[in-house]
């Protein structure tokens, strides 16, 4: 009886034993994880794992293991070779985890090197010309990765703006990126951000502006003086394509902006009139690759005095102002490196907080919160104060499904001309500093006033009530070549409206080669032939356009009436 008592016990042991064994989670160490991501146009995204894995746990075989992947929905899954196979895979909402169990269990002391293949939807959100997600975010949570490897590539026709943190750019038909790293057990790992963006991207942007009588009386000879874009931006073509009113005269001030001059005329009581702008964008990714090599000193930046005095939204010459640029710069005098300091700063002084109205350089740096204006003030101040010419540059953002006005930076550098920094957009999307994505429209560039406005009108009488709606529509480059050569007869139409009374035998040359330009566009088989001829088109006529032989009074004096300025 006593012999068999002890029998039964033992095997009692054993039997809860590997119960307990075969209950608790699996364990080991992966020798290799690579994660391999490609995304497709429609935003889908391929996704292939290869996994090493090597059971260290002394008594105990691993069934199976999970990883999850973070998007809502994942479809054609699949595991290879024997003896792993695709266990069940279970929805979470936001996640999708995979089991993948091992037939006969991986030993004590084994390795195994399986993939898994699957596609996932929902990881690269948005529309329109940017590619973003979030890629590599470990899906076990609790095992040691020897050699952990994210690769990312982008669609076809897109190029690589930025990764956070920063990768490695592969060579490749298409835009990759490689980052490998190790993870300890329980370490977080939120992978890698990466923004891809279609190259170029082309936009239609809507300004509808309209001008209310509140008052009892008539409003007399109202005219609108609008800023439609810039020329300073090299990553950036616009054109004015159509206007619902007939435009008076078109010019460039003194920065370079494009303006645009529409007589509205009269405004009865109560009454509203409007003006449609429709005008095309065409932004490119830019990233020059400058370094401080690249850059000279902030002695070979003084001949632009006028970008380094202060203004009303930047005081760069207050004690607050120059102690802080003082302390963001310390001894440096290479402009590139000042610049990144200065952005750095300001990253990290201010904290993002929506204002309704723009409160100026000082007052941001005080209470250390601000939204893109004051972002942009401080950086531009503080610069300033430093040596570093700088001014502001305005239009909009971009950015899934969002669109909303935008301010950002711009320093000159020696040698490099000026450059673009966005501190804003630093403070969670990573490195803004001498690049630009192009989801960035510039509509003007303001640096000798710190004024927001984009547009001025006169009037007689009671000044109107004045709003401003925009719209934006993303386009195909065959959308855009048919806007194109809508901005082409509308730059000729100006162009020859002007010339009407001119009679310069140059301008009359670059007239015939702008219609020349415009009948190849409308006669090219192919849309991107259809987008070159047509801006050939445009920068001929615009040549005509911003000569003063064409019209020596195209700006209007509006010291006699009345003026107002409105921001944008």
């Amino acid at each position: 009886m006593k012999l068999a008592t002890v029998t039964i016990a033992v095997f009692v042991f054993f039997t809860i034993a590997a119960a307990l064994v075969s209950a608790q989670p699996s364990t080991g160490r992966y020798e290799l994880t690579k994660l391999s991501y490609r995304i497709n146009e429609n935003r889908s995204v391929n996704i292939q794992m290869q996994f090493t894995l090597f059971n260290t746990t002394p008594n105990r075989v691993i069934n199976s293991v999970p990883w999850t992947i973070p998007a809502p929905t994942v479809k054609s899954v699949n595991v290879w070779p024997l003896p792993a196979k695709l266990e069940k895979v279970e929805n979470g909402g936001a996640s999708v985890t995979i089991w993948i169990k091992f037939e006969g269990g991986l030993g004590i002391g084994k390795r195994l090197t399986y993939f898994v293949s699957c596609i996932a939807d929902g990881l690269v959100p948005g529309s329109g010309p940017e590619y973003k997600g979030q890629f590599g975010s470990r899906g076990d949570g609790k095992l040691e990765h020897e050699n952990y490897i994210v690769v990312v590539q982008g669609p076809e026709g897109t190029r690589l703006f930025l990764t956070k943190p920063q990768a490695q750019e592969v060579e490749n038909e298409l835009p990759t990126i490689m980052y490998e790293t190790q993870l300890g057990a329980d370490e977080d790992f939120g992978g890698i951000q990466a923004r891809f963006y279609s190259q170029p991207a082309y936009y239609k942007l809507i300004l509808i502006e309209r001008l209310t009588n509140e008052s009892t009386k008539h409003i007399n000879n109202v005219q609108l003086d609008i800023m439609l874009f810039t020329e300073e931006a090299g990553w950036q073509f616009s054109a004015l394509s159509a206007s619902s009113l007939p435009i008076k005269t078109m010019y460039i001030d003194e920065e370079n902006n494009w303006h645009g001059v529409f007589d509205v005329g009269e405004i009865s009581p109560s009454a509203t009139k409007e003006l449609q702008l429709e005008l095309i964008y065409e932004v490119d990714v830019y990233d020059p690759w400058i370094s401080e090599n690249d850059v000279g000193g902030l002695s070979e930046a003084s001949w632009l005095a006028a970008y380094l005095e202060p203004d009303d939204n930047w005081e760069s010459d207050h004690p607050l102002i120059v102690q802080a640029a003082t302390l963001a710069v310390g001894g440096e005098t290479n402009a590139y490196f000042v610049g990144q300091k200065i952005v750095e700063f300001v990253v990290d002084r201010l904290n993002y907080q929506i204002q309704t109205t723009r409160h100026g350089a000082l007052w941001a740096y005080q209470t250390r919160v601000g939204d893109c204006s004051e972002y942009t003030d401080l950086s531009i101040a503080l610069a300033r104060a430093a040596g570093l010419p700088a001014r502001a540059m305005y239009g909009w953002g971009y950015s899934e499904d969002n669109f909303i006005g935008h301010a950002w930076v711009e320093f000159y550098l020696p040698n490099k001309g000026w450059q673009p920094a966005d501190p804003t957009w630093a403070e969670t999307s990573g490195n803004y500093f001498v690049k630009l994505d192009p989801i960035h429209l510039t509509r003007n560039v303001r640096g000798l006033s710190s004024s927001e406005s984009g547009l001025t009108f006169s009037y007689r009488g009671a000044a109107p009530e004045f709003k401003e709606n925009v719209n934006l529509l993303v386009l195909t480059a065959s959308g855009a070549a048919q806007e194109y050569i809508s901005a082409a007869e509308y730059a000729i139409e100006v162009a020859e409206k002007l010339l009407a009374d001119s009679s310069s035998e140059n301008l009359s040359v670059k007239l015939q080669l702008a219609q020349q330009n415009l009948e190849q566009a409308q006669t090219a088989g192919d849309e991107n032939q259809k987008i070159l001829y047509a801006k050939q088109s445009i920068e001929n006529a615009n040549e005509i356009i911003s000569s003063p032989s064409a019209s020596p009074q195209r700006k209007r004096d509006f010291s006699s009436i009345g003026m107002h300025c409105c921001l944008s």
